[in-house]
């Protein structure tokens, strides 16, 4: 038996009290046979009246260990132990499927001035990114386990809300370029631990130290599988150290999905390739961080350039790397080439099924080629990776309205508006937020609130072609066919992807039949632009 299962042995036998009852058995024993001993021979007792007494209570030593752990004692009497319902080990017992199922929860900041918050989010990250790529194991995505604090929650309650059979917890000392990083498997069912390590180590060896925790957590969930199933991938290779700490504040940044954000993690990034220019990561999220702004805030040709340029570098240097196919894709994909867009997403997935980035914009490339059914099954998927995500869902409510799946537009137009709500609590000035909201409510029958968040989106971003574009959606959904076109012509977008958007963008069906639409149509400049959801 390893230290560690000796180490949960002995908090069970704390917590059942049964301890504590052996050592009260002892003193009552003893307290017993001293009163014996004294008192046996003044009343003529027989001589193995004591013997026996001793025989007695050796006999009933296990009886009351065995009572102890089985039971509690309550003012009610004696209790069952609620968890011995429960199997002894629900990880281990559960040896027939191809699955176990772990959470990440973030890291606990215990450095001695508290900044490290985004180091230690980071690390974390890591370790879910390389458990995610084990076959063996269902791994809950990095914004759905993200929204638990590790030591401040339930355990048991964050397992239930997973769906999963275990977690992962732990803390990072960060002081200088000494770490101290600590980390407990805990079972969500009994609440003890399944499996625990810590490490003292230069900050040149975090790499080193994921890839342990990493080793270790599937050796305890997946111990009766081949060597194939239980393999994870080698930890991120970079030369500099301070390097990766620039990329992990860069991963922060991006993760807040803000504008500002997003420019502070280009900056972060841009440190990372500094110090060491063949960190394959660092160039993977610049790809990413100025697709984001294209996409979303800035459609200019410079943030096109710049991400098919990193895209490219981070593929160059890690071509069979998740991220790199998934940078790629959303690279071509911008450029309006399909094809190549949609390989580079199908092996990102097939690296990585839990990314979230793969499915979303696999699903906006499929739906900009007219592929509904295929699209909707990839939101889907994206949504369930990332559950607080609004997107994902409002775009697919589009494509099932469009496919006369009302009961499941429905389902999709309360899951993304739901999600939309608790955003702009946060982001009180997201206009995507806002405009995609909105069809979600005008599907929802809200017409009046709909209306209200399209009208805030544009006072928000008037000269915004997005912003434009899906107002236009609105109105069109809405039935006010001229305040659809007014939005259409301001969204001032041009190109092919633009072209496919228009022909098969299920929010402008009501257009289609006006002679307008195909004049406007007609009138769209050929060149590569950005699709315009």
């Amino acid at each position: 038996m390893g230290k560690f299962r000796i180490t949960r042995l002995a908090q069970e036998l704390l917590r059942r009290k049964v301890v504590r009852v052996a050592i009260g058995y002892g003193i009552v024993v003893w307290l017993i046979l001293q009163i014996a001993e004294v008192t046996f021979e003044p009343l003529h007792l027989p001589g193995w009246s004591l013997t026996l007494l001793v025989v007695a209570a050796i006999v009933g030593f296990p009886v009351a260990l065995v009572l102890a752990w089985a039971f509690e004692v309550t003012p009610e009497g004696l209790i069952r132990d609620p968890q011995d319902t429960l199997p002894t080990d629900p990880i281990k017992t559960n040896k027939s499927g191809t699955h176990r199922s772990v959470a990440v929860l973030p890291f606990a900041d215990m450095s001695p001035t508290k900044d490290q918050g985004y180091f230690c989010e980071g690390i974390a990250e890591e370790i879910l990114s390389s458990l995610s790529t084990v076959k063996c194991l269902h791994v809950p995505s990095r914004t759905s386990s993200f929204r638990f604090n590790a030591g401040d929650e339930d355990i048991r309650a964050v397992g239930k809300a997973l769906d999963v059979e275990a977690v992962l917890e732990g803390s990072v000392r960060k002081d200088g370029d000494r770490l101290r990083i600590t980390a407990q498997l805990i079972d969500v069912q009994t609440g003890y631990h399944l499996w625990a390590s810590a490490f003292d180590r230069d900050m040149s060896d975090v790499f080193q130290v994921q890839r342990e925790l990493s080793q270790g957590i599937v050796r305890e969930l997946c111990e009766s599988l081949s060597p194939d199933e239980v393999a994870i991938r080698e930890p991120a290779s970079v030369a500099d150290i301070h390097s990766y700490d620039y990329y992990l504040q860069g991963r922060h940044y991006l993760n807040r999905f803000t504008s500002e954000g997003t420019e502070f993690a280009i900056q972060m990034f841009s440190e990372a390739v500094g110090l060491d220019p063949d960190f394959s990561l660092a160039w993977a999220g610049i790809a990413e961080a100025h697709t984001y702004s294209y996409l979303y805030y800035e459609g200019s040709a410079e943030h096109r350039k710049k991400a098919w340029e990193a895209a490219h570098k981070a593929a160059d240097l890690a071509p069979d790397a998740a991220s790199s196919k998934t940078v790629l894709g959303m690279a071509f994909m911008i450029e309006g080439r399909y094809a190549e867009a949609d390989m580079e997403f199908r092996s990102a997935l097939a690296m990585n099924p839990i990314q979230f980035s793969a499915s979303y914009y696999y699903a906006r490339s499929c739906q900009a080629q007219g592929r509904l059914e295929q699209a909707a099954e990839l939101f889907e998927r994206a949504s369930r990776r990332r559950p607080e995500d609004f997107q994902a869902p409002l775009l697919a409510m589009s494509i099932y309205r469009h496919l006369g799946k009302d009961g499941k537009a429905r389902d999709a137009a309360l899951r993304g508006t739901e999600a939309a709500e608790l955003h702009l609590l946060l982001h009180p000035d997201d206009s995507r937020a806002l405009y995609l909201a909105s069809l979600g409510l005008l599907e929802l029958g809200q017409k009046e609130k709909a209306k209200s968040w399209i009208e805030r989106a544009i006072r928000l971003d008037p000269t915004d072609g997005l912003t434009r574009y899906n107002a236009a959606c609105f109105y069109a959904q809405a039935g006010d066919n001229d305040l659809a076109y007014t939005n259409l012509h301001k969204a001032n977008r041009t190109g092919r992807a633009f072209t496919d958007w228009l022909d098969n963008d299920p929010d402008l069906d009501p257009l289609r039949i006006d002679q307008r639409f195909e004049t406007l149509r007609q009138n769209v400049q050929c060149q590569p632009v950005v699709p315009s959801k």
